[in-house]
């Protein structure tokens, strides 16, 4: 399955990978929707995930927290897609922006289901697992090679 993975760039891309959340988030997993969106996704950088239909079937963003340091979030794939390595991609993609921006260590809240996803990708559990939005995490770093 061909899809193209990029960086938000226009309204319509975020307006598309908000509405991929809200699928997955909201209508999914039950997240009341003033959960999801926050005032982070003002200033965060999203990628997002297109099918040959130019459907959006994928999207995560990057927040940074310090000079050295940025939060990966809201990491989304369609159920309809799941398991093609789409959220492999949006992650390389993240990852990728975290490089060029001169980032050296990334940090996810992972959703316990999702921890073994980022394992295979290099990040770790730091702490125990904790509630956010009503929902099982655990904290996960993983520093980035220099550049």
């Amino acid at each position: 399955m061909e899809i193209l993975v990029r960086f938000a760039s226009t309204a319509q891309d975020r307006d598309a990978a908000y509405e991929l959340r809200r699928a997955v988030f909201e209508v999914e997993q039950g997240v009341p929707r003033p959960l999801d969106r926050d005032a982070f996704d003002y200033n965060a950088d999203h990628v997002v995930a297109f099918d040959p239909e130019g459907r959006c079937v994928g999207t995560g963003r990057m927040v940074r927290l310090d000079q050295r340091t940025c939060q990966i979030g809201r990491m989304a794939v369609a159920s309809t897609h799941r398991r093609h390595g789409i959220g492999a991609k949006v992650l390389e993609a993240l990852e990728r922006m975290a490089t060029l921006r001169g980032v050296g260590e990334l940090v996810v809240h992972s959703q316990l289901p999702a921890e073994p996803f980022y394992a295979a990708r290099g990040y770790r559990r730091e702490g125990t697992v904790f509630a956010e939005q009503g929902v099982p995490h655990v904290s996960m770093r993983k520093v980035l090679p220099r550049g």
